[in-house]
């Protein structure tokens, strides 16, 4: 018998090595190069499985979906062991543009200008670049086809609404039919892309969204209540 009310559970994958790693050099705008789990960050995404379980009742997954980035898909696959897990690559991070692979640390990267960028531009400044990374509108220079983390396949720059749009595209198509009928359902994915959702699902105006923040392995569950949230499923998303 399914119950009753429908469950969404959202987690970022674990420690990826360019997440600041001990070991693994500093942190660095990862974007869609697809870089493994630490260690650590395999054992927070078996330990996330663990606390799922361990909750009273169980959280039984019925349905799962990753990003094709294999960060995203060790995660899920070790926080459900055996379960079938759905990818698709609309789930991926954030596209950070020319800024990929660049150290967060970097002090060049206020005082010269981004190399491999279709665009000419100035230095970037501490509030662009704090616009960039944490607004809903701001993009990053886009990367041009010498950038080393070029892929032909995959968008030059995006800002956060970019990656919302694809994200609540794959919503609709897939992981809301799999949550109506009172299932539960995990989404396995990146900081960015689970920013952008949550800030969807629970109607969070664009001047508050810097202030979302989803931390590594932490299963979350959006705080839309049920029947409000069946609602949410219903509606044609923009």
């Amino acid at each position: 018998m399914r119950r009753a009310t429908s469950r969404l559970i959202l987690l970022r994958h674990g420690q990826s090595e360019w997440n600041g790693a001990s070991g693994f050099g500093p942190a660095r705008f990862t974007g869609w190069v697809d870089v493994a789990l630490t260690p650590r960050g395999e054992a927070e995404a078996a330990a996330a499985g663990a606390l799922l379980r361990s909750q009273a009742p169980p959280m039984a997954v019925d349905a799962a979906f990753t990003s094709e980035l294999r960060r995203a898909a060790k995660t899920a696959e070790l926080c459900l062991p055996g379960a079938a897990v759905a990818r698709d690559a609309r789930l991926n991070e954030r596209h950070y543009g020319a800024l990929q692979g660049v150290r967060k640390d970097d002090p060049g990267l206020l005082a010269t200008p981004l190399a491999h960028s279709t665009q000419t531009q100035n230095p970037l400044t501490a509030s662009e670049l704090e616009k960039i990374r944490r607004s809903m509108r701001e993009a990053p220079p886009a990367m041009s086809a010498s950038h080393p983390h070029y892929d032909a396949k995959a968008p030059p720059t995006e800002s956060l609404a970019d990656c919302q749009r694809r994200v609540l595209a794959c919503f609709d198509e897939r992981v809301a039919p799999a949550v109506r009928g009172g299932r539960t359902v995990l989404v396995a994915a990146h900081a960015n892309t689970l920013r952008a959702l949550i800030a969807a699902l629970d109607g969070v105006p664009d001047a508050l969204v810097p202030k979302i923040f989803v931390p590594n392995a932490v299963p979350c569950v959006p705080s839309r209540r049920p029947t409000s949230f069946e609602d949410q499923l219903k509606k044609p998303t923009s």
